[in-house]
């Protein structure tokens, strides 16, 4: 920063900082409020008169990294246009420049002064090839001023202010019988501004603001960011999914199966059935348990499966089923179910482990007498379910799959959604 610089308050007597020295022209004394002209070297007085300034969310002299930029809070000042009021604060780095943090509602907006002005066609503006739609066109006032500013700011200002809206961005431009200024303006997160600088508390709140009040209107709810960035974003997520789906198969492997067979009365009691013995080989790994069945109908087959480690004897549980039904009503004929199913087991710690399946089959919607006919099956002696088993190390978690890809996909969707919404 810069070497500030004393002058001595002509009203009050009291010694105040330029810390823009050879920027300032205006200095609000921050002990009587007197307004002064730092521009003459006998630092004329201007206008005395009485604020309060505690009522600002960020007090003059804060520094604080904004875009990889320290930024000193120089002045600040309060105005109005209609029942709106916010609050702006004027920025100062001797290599960057000045800017302006504008706040309202708690809400918060970066402004950069333009130098390409922008080409206006009266309801909209053109500016470096984008067109920007008039939002509002409204008298502004000055109510408060505070620290210091490059040009005569001063309790009473009046300017003529109109906003010119593209998606997220806004131009406002501020027109005085002297001048007329341009600045872009685009929202930033609450969360960054209380991160870089020290904001109080009364002001983190951000109350529901209604639109139509006040100037400041490129206020928006959306992250900041550009519209070519939302591709490049799904273009992320979706390599990183992919990248998700190749380290799932490899940790999957190596794959070793063994193979079982089942036979189930229904309405019997639960039978426990051995159906083989696999070996994990890594320290940890998923395990597979595929079933089929022969052709029943309106039948259900529960299915207990145990691991258990030849080693510990400690048993690792899971829970399948298989169920097919069929039937008539006033649409038609329906079936639902499968004669197939899988059961994933995850995390299972290596070992040579003994597959073993208490098994117990019943029918709908009653279960049959013991030792009648199965009606598909009038050969049969018994009512009987055929079951076909292959148990193997390794597999894919397509919930778990399902569920990076919904964590994923978020952000871009919510901002498409943001988006449509604004």
């Amino acid at each position: 920063m810069t070497q500030p610089r004393a002058v001595t308050c002509p009203s009050c007597g009291g010694s105040i900082e330029i810390r823009a020295a050879g920027y300032t022209v205006t200095l609000a004394c921050r002990y009587c409020g007197s307004v002064l002209n730092v521009a003459h070297e006998d630092v004329r007085l201007i206008k005395a008169y009485r604020r309060v300034a505690k009522d600002f969310a960020i007090a003059l002299g804060t520094r604080g990294t904004l875009f990889d930029v320290e930024w000193e809070v120089l002045g600040a000042m309060r105005r109005r246009s209609g029942s709106a009021v916010w609050q702006e604060f004027l920025l100062f780095n001797p290599y960057a420049g000045y800017r302006w943090l504008v706040e309202a509602e708690g809400e918060w907006q970066f402004g950069t002064m333009l130098l390409d002005r922008p080409e206006d066609d009266g309801l909209s503006v053109t500016w470096r090839g984008q067109s920007f739609a008039l939002d509002e066109d409204v008298q502004i006032e000055t109510t408060t001023v505070l620290g210091e500013f490059y040009w005569r700011a001063g309790r009473g200002d009046k300017v003529q202010g109109a906003t010119f809206m593209r998606g997220r961005e806004a131009l406002s431009r501020e027109t005085s019988a002297d001048e007329v200024t341009w600045t872009q303006l685009i929202a930033v997160s609450a969360e960054w501004i209380s991160d870089a600088f020290v904001v109080k508390q009364k002001h983190r709140s951000r109350p529901p603001r209604l639109r139509g009040q006040g100037l400041k209107q490129g206020f928006i709810k959306a992250p900041t960011m550009d519209e070519g960035d939302l591709p490049a974003m799904l273009l992320m997520a979706l390599a990183a999914l992919l990248m998700i789906m190749a380290v799932q198969t490899f940790l999957s492997g190596p794959q070793v199966c063994a193979d079982g067979r089942a036979t189930v009365e229904v309405g019997a009691p639960t039978s426990t059935q051995p159906i083989g013995t696999i070996e994990v080989r890594r320290p940890w790994q998923f395990v597979t348990i595929a079933v089929d069945s022969d052709s029943f109908h309106n039948r259900w087959v529960d299915l207990d499966y145990s691991l258990v480690n030849r080693k510990t004897q400690q048993s690792i549980d899971a829970y399948g089923i298989v169920e097919f039904y069929t039937g008539t009503d006033s649409d038609g004929p329906w079936s639902e179910g499968s004669h197939h199913t899988d059961t994933l087991f995850s995390s299972v710690p290596q070992g040579t482990y003994d597959v073993f399946v208490d098994v117990g089959a019943h029918g709908w919607p009653s279960d049959p007498q013991p030792g009648s006919i199965d009606p598909a099956n009038p050969w049969g002696n018994t009512d009987t379910v055929a079951l076909w088993f292959r148990s193997c190390t390794g597999g894919f978690s397509w919930g778990m799959f399902w569920l990076m890809a919904a964590l994923l996909f978020s952000v871009p969707v919510i901002i498409v959604w943001w988006r449509h919404e604004g």
